[in-house]
């Protein structure tokens, strides 16, 4: 699935995630995320990320993406 968040830097850090094997969960139309990284290990115990639609400095949310993606135990 194709990732169109508005923002490149974001749009980017999404789609290392997926290749990483990270699914994404887009949120409903009214919501404050945009929505959220799945980590592959579909439990309680797996993690998530939120991925905000507009982050105040959208460069240092994608970097902490990338960061929380690199750091899953689970992948």
């Amino acid at each position: 699935m194709p990732s169109n968040h508005p923002n490149k830097h974001i749009r980017e850090a999404i789609c290392y995630a997926q290749s990483q094997g990270w699914t994404v969960t887009k949120a409903g139309p009214r919501a404050h995320i945009w929505g959220t990284l799945l980590c592959p290990r579909h439990t309680r115990e797996g993690c998530r990320v939120r991925v905000m639609s507009t982050p105040r400095n959208p460069q240092s949310h994608a970097r902490d993406i990338r960061r929380y993606v690199d750091r899953c135990p689970h992948s």
